[in-house]
């Protein structure tokens, strides 16, 4: 006989009275609702699946073993209960799945056994984490106290996935078992979501009120853009450059009611894609019924750049209209509503960094995959897209795919140079039916012409170095912190000499190019500058003269992008040379050995053709570094065994292969949020970790282990701290050569 007791989804912190509890009934309810609302969105026919999800995510909480540990923690949520091993709540749902009569409740199986520790793989050797191992393990018995009628839902009969068409250029399997892993995972951050807004709804109702409720629509959106490039465009002086932005704008909103899609915009550095983009996005989107629109960067110097110029613009709608979600988001832009926008995107305008979108994607973690139903139905914006890394080709194209095929996207390809993922005959992997929103760009790119790139071989350093000593105003981008650093040191002593990489934190590079670099452009005071690539992804510099250490062919095009940008010169002068030193081993040299085959058969290395037989060799001629990391093999090639490795698949696709090891310096503002960290007897809040983030260096953790050798590094609650400032040049940063162990009086004195 079935019991009629009450059962609870969460207590309360220090609160005895069960009847200011969360009945699991209530819980249950509030996250099918949410969940199936979500998926609705994506499909009506995956409404259902959100029900069911929602309905037994927490049907194990049914048992009395779950039951008797909510009554004797008497605190807080119990959501850590699962990850820390204390009650396996999870496991339940997903038996009862398998168990049912269809072959989709395996599907099923994952996300609801992953709802709180993340999507399994499913087969694990060794221990019992793998979904195989979990479907036999045994589990509190919670059979007895739940509802015949909650037990017996049955599972929906088919899922809306496309089926791969006849004239699939590679493995129509493997498609399908790419497209059945994609929707799973977006079906699990459905229900995580909705897990995690039901559960703060009844926990923390003081955060749940305040999460932002945007008022503006995506049409007002598209009209306050409109609104500022008319502005500009009133404000601006008449020029060839102005007149060819103003072309591109039009293009980009007659285009907007063209059916969603697949797009590309192809302008070159300094045609005014930045805005014109967004401008096509936010109208497509308010034209076609979306939900917002997400840019994607490929560098957080650009992001701070462009989400910069985006708060100008809609800032007189409110706040939380523009959402801006990288690791160097400046704190003193951060909110409350921010912070918890970041959580699931919750925003009518992302703009984040490609590898924090691509990797969301192919993450099995609920933190990271909470987002992901939320980027259904949006424009993405994928700026610089000729750099995806070539090494994970095969699965991101497949990714832009599903985003479009099967979930309603629009994606636009935006680059400064020729389309790169477009299908070939060589390229089975490209993407079909691209529709330039420019049709004349190879017109455009001519006209927009500002610099004549001239090859003049190889220089020594010291040459190098006399070149630049020569000229009142020059860029030189070379490909490795070293050289940039060993060339700056070796530049005639003056202060028109500035230095820009990564060993820089954040901060600081800000403060060189805002408050030193860009006004002495303004005013043509003298200015050379040394820098490694990051200058040229996006950074509104403009400079009469560049030299490009030896580089492939996008990246000379990006470099071109910093020389005569305003088109204040008849021409600007890019001298591409062999350095001393050749690139290091990987994607760094393979590209520049490309560069060089092409510079062999081109003269004009900014053309159309010369771009195309670039990307012939770095795109189409790499067929076996197209899924280099084995992701596709991690998602198999079957599609009715759904034996998906989730969690290698989140492991083998990542932007940087080599975590990255955090070191926080003192440099200026730096030096005081070190000495509160250490200070205090409690770990950083989220607002100190966020205003020391933009004073951090990442590096490699032979680096860091030199650092540590040499006694420069003192940890603070597990955040690592340069101790020795002199290691810390105020005009090049991080100086590891210096890592020596020995100790200046000034520093003892600090």
């Amino acid at each position: 006989m079935q019991r009629t007791m009450p059962h609870y989804a969460h207590s309360l912190p220090d609160e005895p009275n069960r009847d200011l509890w969360e009945p699991l009934g209530d819980h249950e309810q509030t996250v099918a609702r949410l969940s199936a609302s979500f998926l609705k969105r994506i499909d009506a026919g995956l409404a259902p699946w959100g029900d069911l999800l929602g309905r037994w995510h927490d049907i194990g909480k049914y048992s009395d073993d779950f039951q008797n540990y909510l009554a004797s923690a008497g605190s807080s949520d119990v959501h850590h209960s699962e990850i820390s091993g204390k009650v396996d709540h999870s496991t339940a749902g997903a038996q009862l799945a398998y168990g049912k009569s269809s072959p989709l409740g395996k599907l099923i199986a994952y996300t609801l056994a992953g709802h709180h520790a993340g999507l399994p793989d499913w087969d694990v050797a060794t221990g019992q984490s793998g979904l195989k191992q979990r479907l036999d393990k045994k589990i509190p018995c919670w059979r007895k106290e739940v509802t015949k009628e909650l037990e017996a839902m049955e599972l929906p009969k088919s899922i809306p996935v496309r089926s791969p068409q006849a004239c699939e250029t590679f493995c129509k399997h493997r498609i399908a078992s790419f497209r059945v892993a994609f929707l799973t995972r977006v079906m699990f951050s459905a229900l995580v979501d909705a897990d995690f807004l039901a559960t703060e709804s009844f926990m923390a109702p003081e955060q749940s009120i305040i999460r932002p409720n945007v008022s503006a629509n995506i049409a007002d959106l598209s009209k306050a853009i409109d609104k500022h490039l008319e502005r500009l465009r009133a404000d601006a002086k008449p020029s060839p450059v102005n007149k060819i932005r103003n072309e591109v704008s039009k293009a980009c909103v007659d285009a907007a009611e063209l059916n969603p899609g697949l797009f590309s915009l192809n302008v070159p550095t300094g045609g005014g894609k930045t805005l014109a983009s967004l401008q096509f996005a936010l109208r497509h989107a308010a034209h076609h019924g979306l939900d917002g629109v997400v840019v994607g960067i490929p560098f957080t110097s650009i992001i701070e750049q462009n989400a910069k110029v985006y708060r100008g613009v809609f800032n007189s709608l409110g706040e939380g209209v523009v959402l801006e979600h990288h690791s160097n988001t400046d704190p003193e832009q951060e909110t409350t509503q921010s912070r918890l926008q970041s959580e699931n995107w919750d925003a009518p305008l992302v703009v984040t960094t490609n590898n924090q979108l691509f990797e969301s994607l192919f993450a099995c973690r609920t933190s990271r995959c909470r987002k992901l139903h939320r980027i259904a139905r949006r424009v993405i914006i994928l700026d610089e897209v000729q750099s995806l890394p070539v090494d994970l080709l095969t699965p991101t194209l497949l990714a832009i795919r599903e985003l479009v095929e099967s979930f309603g996207c629009t994606v636009v390809l935006c680059t400064a140079t020729q389309p790169a993922l477009e299908w070939q005959d060589d390229f089975a992997i490209g993407l079909h039916k691209i529709r330039n929103i420019i049709p004349t760009s190879e017109k455009l790119h001519e006209r927009l012409r500002r610099t004549t790139v001239q090859p003049i071989g190889s220089l020594c350093d010291e040459e190098l170095v006399a070149r630049i000593d020569a000229e009142n105003q020059v860029l030189c981008i070379v490909n490795t912190r070293p050289h940039a650093s060993k060339l700056f040191s070796e530049l005639r002593e003056s202060n028109a000499n500035f230095h820009l990489s990564t060993r820089m934190c954040a901060a600081h590079r800000l403060h060189v190019l805002d408050g030193q670099i860009r006004p002495r452009l303004e005013q043509g005071s003298p200015c050379r500058v040394i820098s490694t690539q990051l200058i040229e992804a996006g950074v509104d510099v403009d400079f009469p003269v560049v030299f490009r250490d030896v580089c492939g062919i996008d990246s000379l095009t990006q470099a071109a992008g910093r020389c005569n940008r305003e088109g204040r010169a008849a021409q600007g002068n890019v001298y591409f040379f062999q350095g001393e030193r050749r690139p290091p081993p990987g994607t760094l040299r393979m590209s520049a050995d490309h560069g060089l085959e092409i510079a062999r058969h081109f003269d004009d290395l900014l053309s159309p053709e010369a771009n195309e037989a670039y990307f012939r060799l770095h795109y189409w001629q790499q067929k076996d570094r197209w899924d280099f990391r084995q992701v596709m093999d991690a998602i198999g090639r079957d599609p009715n065994s759904m034996e998906f490795q989730f969690r290698q698949i989140a492991d083998r696709y990542r932007f940087i292969e080599e975590e990255a090891e955090t070191l926080y310096v003192p440099w200026k503002k730096g030096e005081q949020l070190i000495r509160s960290l250490s200070e205090s007897d409690y770990p950083p809040d989220r607002k100190l970790r966020r205003r020391l983030q933009r004073y951090s260096i990442n590096l490699r953790r032979h680096e860091m282990a030199q650092l540590h050798a040499a006694g420069a590094v003192l940890s603070f609650h597990g955040y690592a701290t340069l101790t020795q400032p002199h290691l810390y040049d105020k005009k090049t940063g991080l100086t590891l050569l210096k890592a020596d162990g020995i100790v200046p009086p000034s520093d003892l004195m600090c």
